[in-house]
C-alpha cells in the first residue's frame, strides 16, 4: 500500500477519534449480557442505524426458533438477532466481510467503575465488552467511515455484521449467519473476525474444544453397607486416575503452532462440575461430571472423544460402574488457515505501515466464530484480527485504550482498500 494512502487513512481516523469514542461508549451502555441475552434487538438497531448512515444496505435477521436449540435454559424466551450492513462499491466482488459478536459475559463483581457506564478516562474506554469485543465491531464500522471520510471510494463490497451468542457457543449467531447463506465462499472472498487477539497480532486459528458431561450409573445402598451397592463416585475417581495415566502424556505435547499465551501450546483437560448424592448415609446411584478439554491444533475431537469413551467402556467391562452416558455440549475441532494468502499478506503489509513494526502470527487458546466461517462456510481466507487485548477480556474494569481502537480502525480500513481496490474520484 502506498504511503500516501496510509497517511490519508491515518489523518481521517484521527479526525474521527472523538466520534469513535462516543460511539463505543454508547455501545457499551447497552447491556447485552449472555446469558440470558438482554437487549439484543436494541443493540442491533443501534448498530444498524450507524451502518445505514454510512450508506449500507441493512438487514435485520431474527434467528428462527428452530435454530435456538443450543440456548441454555436461562436464555429461553429471549429472541436472537443478527444485523448485516453491506456497502457496495462499483462492483459486488471482491467482497470482504468483517464480523463480531455483540454479546458479553456477565459483568460479575470487582468493578471500580460502572460496567455499563461507558466511562472514557485517561485515554481508555471502560465497560463490559470494551475489549471482548464491542471495540472490534466499532472498529469494523468505523473502518468504512474512515475510508469515506478520506475520500477513498471502494471498488468491491464492504460487509459488516454483528452476531449474538459467541460466548455460549455461537450456534444461533455466526453459526446461523453461515448456515443461512449470508457468509459463505459463494458470496465472500475475505473474512475478518474482529475478536481481541491483540492489535499487533494476526490470528490464524484456535485450539479445539470438547465440552461434555459423563453420567455414571451405580447401585444405591445404605452408607453402612457400601458393599451392597456400587458407588458411581468411585467410578468417577477411577476415571480421573486413568486420565492421568493414559491421557496426561498427550496433554504434555507442545504444539508446533504459536498458540498464545505460551502455556496454551499444550492441551488442557479439566473437570469443571460434579453432582452426586443427596444424603450423607446413602450411596448414590448416579454421578455426573462435566469436562472442558482444549485441544492443540495437532489433535482432533474424534481422537479425544475416542480416548474418553474407551476408558468408560473399560470401567463398565471391569464392573467399576454399571453403565454410562456421554452427553456432548460442544465438539469443535481446531481451526487453522494458511498463512500464505493475500488476506494475511494485506494484514501484514498494512499493519506494518500503521504500527511501524511487523505484525505477529498467533493462534487463540479458546474457540471463536472463525470455525464457522472456515469449517461450514468453506472460507480459507478467514482470520481473526481486532483492536482489543485478550488479557483484558472477561475481567473486572475491562477497557480498551483509545489508541488501540484507532490503530485497529486504520489497519482494517487499509486492508479493505488494498483487497477491494479503490477508484479515485474524477
Amino acid at each position: 500500500m502506498e504511503s500516501a494512502m496510509i497517511e490519508r487513512i491515518r489523518a481521517s481516523a484521527e479526525a474521527l477519534r472523538p466520534r469513535m469514542e462516543a460511539f463505543l461508549s454508547d455501545f457499551l451502555k447497552i447491556d447485552t449480557e449472555n446469558p440470558p441475552g438482554r437487549n439484543y434487538e436494541k443493540c442491533v438497531r443501534f448498530l444498524g442505524e450507524k451502518m445505514r448512515s454510512l450508506g449500507c444496505e441493512v438487514e435485520y435477521v431474527e434467528v428462527p426458533e428452530e435454530a435456538l436449540a443450543s440456548l441454555p435454559e436461562e436464555s429461553k424466551g429471549f429472541p436472537r438477532y443478527i444485523v448485516v450492513g453491506t456497502f457496495k462499491g462499483t462492483r459486488e466482488r471482491p467482497a470482504i466481510h468483517f464480523s463480531g459478536h455483540y454479546d458479553v459475559v456477565p459483568a460479575g463483581g470487582g468493578w471500580t467503575v460502572d460496567p455499563y457506564g461507558g466511562l472514557i478516562a485517561d485515554g481508555k474506554i471502560f465497560g463490559r465488552g470494551a475489549s471482548d469485543m464491542k471495540s472490534g465491531i466499532a472498529a469494523q464500522i468505523f473502518a468504512l467511515e474512515t475510508l469515506q471520510h478520506a475520500g477513498i471510494p471502494l471498488k468491491g463490497s464492504f460487509v459488516s455484521s454483528a452476531v449474538p451468542d459467541e460466548e455460549t457457543g455461537g450456534q444461533p449467531g455466526m453459526g446461523y449467519l453461515v448456515r443461512s447463506g449470508r457468509l459463505t465462499k459463494e458470496n465472500t472472498d475475505y473474512c475478518i473476525i474482529t475478536e481481541p487477539l491483540d492489535p499487533d497480532m494476526i490470528c490464524l486459528g484456535h485450539r479445539g474444544t470438547l465440552w461434555f458431561t459423563l453420567t455414571f450409573k451405580g447401585v444405591q445402598s445404605h452408607g453402612s453397607m457400601p458393599s451392597e451397592g456400587l458407588n458411581p463416585i468411585e467410578g468417577m475417581r477411577a476415571l480421573l486416575e486413568r486420565i492421568d495415566r493414559r491421557i496426561r502424556p498427550q496433554l504434555e505435547r507442545v504444539s508446533k503452532y504459536p498458540v498464545s499465551p505460551e502455556r496454551s501450546r499444550k492441551s488442557t483437560l479439566c473437570i469443571t462440575t460434579i453432582q452426586a448424592g443427596s444424603k450423607v448415609n446413602t450411596i448414590p446411584d448416579t454421578c455426573s461430571a462435566s469436562f472442558d478439554w482444549r485441544l492443540i491444533p495437532e489433535q482432533s475431537v474424534e481422537w479425544a472423544k475416542g480416548e474418553i469413551l474407551s476408558i468408560c467402556d473399560d470401567l463398565v467391562r471391569e464392573g467399576v460402574i454399571l453403565e454410562y452416558a456421554y452427553t456432548p455440549i460442544i465438539e469443535a475441532d481446531p481451526t487453522m488457515v494458511d498463512e500464505d494468502q493475500p488476506l494475511v499478506d494485506a494484514l501484514k503489509t498494512c499493519g506494518k505501515a500503521v504500527l511501524g513494526k511487523e505484525m505477529g502470527i498467533n493462534f487463540s487458546p479458546g474457540m471463536d466464530d472463525q470455525r464457522f466461517a472456515v469449517h461450514e462456510g468453506g472460507l480459507g481466507a478467514a482470520v481473526v484480527y481486532g483492536p482489543g487485548r485478550l488479557a483484558l477480556a472477561h475481567k473486572s474494569d475491562e477497557h480498551i485504550a483509545v489508541d488501540d481502537l484507532v490503530k485497529g480502525v486504520e489497519i482494517m480500513a487499509a486492508v479493505a482498500a488494498e483487497l477491494l481496490g479503490t477508484k479515485e474520484r474524477q
